[in-house]
């Protein structure tokens, strides 16, 4: 018999990838689309939904031919997804305007207007964040990145678009119904729109939550495990991925469930982190806890029958590279030619690898777009401090490292508060990649770090053995685990343990000291 394969989406806030592999969790090929993210205004963030299905089809048709894999080899499609992207549909599943990222601000202050009012304690009214545990377990947060304040600011500046609106959907789930004409969302992402009854599993959007975003239960997607399969390929969609119509199409997740289950770390009380465009800091619990005033609780997983997903989540890691390379290393180019490489991240590990740890002083903070865990402060921004005329590039890109891998310590710290501490992170996400990188995470943390194999496909490779587990060829959601390998544990130098010790709390202190300041500038 010919193997079989899962085609797996990895639909990012830059780019689409998609990434065949084998259904023993083998990876064969992988292509990539990128499409663009529009600021049209200070604090904004969207998206072209149309972008995404270009995108989706370009890499379906080009990862097949890369691999020479037939279309009737092709067991399942699924997803791994950005997440709290808001698109409103009409009957037809038609987008009514460009998606509000997950990235977007806009609604901070319709959120402190017509949710969190008075009377409040840290920014929450009390009744409110109340009945928001009690019946989701967690609770929006304050800088209106959350869905329900989207869909408010909609209510105030578009209500044009929510009259017309027949559902609001989130990424993978629009890309879902083009592909097979239904509106589904899993249970991981629909938690996060903190607007679904979780008591029991129950997993059903409660009516009285939906009614303080202004809509009903009718107005949102039916609600799905991942492991489900939710449709399949229409004859157009299957012609446009290049796939046989009747392709089954399995939920999947959005990107942090899916990298979890990626990461290995799938048994009780394991965590991991990712270092995306995103990152964050996670693990699988059976119970489901919660701190607020650091934005850190539990979420659902791809196996909500059983396990929650204990999330502390921060807004720029890989963007902060990103922003380095295209704003402040000016002279890329010819450092790509000097190094002979093709892109820039190649070489950030030897210039960071050539600075002593603590960048001789020099201090960054990864806040480019406000903060989630553990600050939970929108008007918040990233700095370079303490900077000298002995400083060079080498330092600042060594600065920007230690700066993220404090910030991670510090979510860390929060989630292992809230159970109990671990010996070994699991590491994921593409600066995985970096060697000195690692060993700065596994030296801030103070803990063993195991780096999985292809981290940055680990969110694909997951969903991608989901699958797999659905159709039958993995027995059971913890025998994932078995066919996902680590390639290398970087452990402590306890010669950097002091240093970084002291680091860590001049790095909350620089937060602590200019919280008020960062509000006037800001707000």
């Amino acid at each position: 018999m010919a193997e079989k394969y899962i085609l797996a989406h990895d639909m990012g806030t830059s780019a689409d990838k998609a990434i065949l592999v084998s259904v023993k969790g083998d990876i064969v090929r992988t292509a990539k689309r990128e499409y663009e993210i529009h600021h049209p205004h200070p604090s904004w963030a969207e998206q072209d939904p149309e972008d995404w299905w270009r995108a989706i089809g370009e890499t379906s048709r080009e990862v097949l031919h890369k691999a020479g894999v037939k279309a009737q080899d092709v067991a399942g499609l699924t997803f791994s997804s950005q997440t709290q992207s808001l698109i409103p549909v009409d009957k037809s599943g038609n987008a009514l305007r460009p998606s509000i990222s997950w990235l977007d601000g806009r609604s901070a202050d319709i959120m402190r207007e017509k949710l969190w009012t008075w009377p409040r304690i840290k920014g929450f009214n009390i009744p409110r964040i109340l009945r928001f545990i009690r019946l989701t377990g967690g609770a929006p947060g304050k800088t209106g990145k959350d869905q329900i304040g989207k869909i408010l600011w909609l209510r105030a500046h578009e209500p044009d678009v929510v009259h017309k609106t027949h559902k609001f959907l989130d990424a993978k789930d629009y890309i879902i119904h083009r592909l097979t004409g239904n509106m589904t969302a899993s249970v991981d992402i629909a938690v996060i729109w903190w607007m679904l009854d979780t008591r029991n599993n129950r997993n059903t959007w409660h009516p009285g939550l939906c009614a303080m975003a202004g809509i009903t239960p009718d107005m949102l997607p039916e609600v799905r495990p991942s492991s489900a399969i939710v449709g399949e390929l229409t004859a157009q969609a299957a012609r446009h991925l290049g796939l046989n119509s009747g392709t089954p199409v399995i939920n999947g997740a959005g990107d942090l469930a899916a990298a979890a289950l990626g990461s290995g770390a799938i048994r009780d009380g394991e965590m991991h982190i990712c270092v995306g465009t995103s990152g964050w800091v996670a693990g699988h619990f059976k119970k489901r806890r919660i701190d607020l005033p650091h934005y850190t609780g539990c979420i659902g997983s791809t196996c909500p029958e059983t396990y929650y997903l204990g999330m502390a989540h921060q807004e720029t890691i890989g963007i902060c590279l990103e922003w380095l390379r295209n704003q402040v290393l000016y002279h890329k180019d010819q450092l790509k030619k000097e190094y002979h490489v093709s892109e820039v991240y190649q070489i950030f590990d030897e210039l960071a690898g050539r600075v002593n740890p603590g960048a001789e002083g020099m201090m960054f903070t990864p806040w480019m777009y406000g903060e989630r865990s553990p600050l939970d402060d929108d008007y918040v921004r990233a700095g370079l401090y303490n900077v000298g005329l002995n400083h060079s590039r080498e330092h600042i890109i060594r600065a920007v490292f230690e700066g993220i891998a404090f910030n991670l310590r510090w979510a860390k710290d929060t989630l292992e508060a809230l159970y109990r501490p671990v010996d070994t992170l699991h590491l994921i996400g593409g600066g995985a990649n970096s060697d000195v990188w690692c060993q700065i995470f596994a030296d801030v943390m103070n803990r063993d770090i195991r780096r999985v194999a292809d981290p940055r496909n680990a969110g694909a490779k997951g969903v991608a053995l989901l699958a797999a587990m659905t159709l039958g060829y993995i027995d059971s959601y913890e025998a994932i685990a078995d066919h996902i390998r680590v390639d290398r544990t970087f452990t402590p130098n306890s010669a950097n343990r002091e240093l970084y010790e002291r680091l860590f709390r001049e790095f909350k202190n620089l937060y602590r000291q200019n919280k008020k300041w960062f509000r006037r500038m800001n707000e």
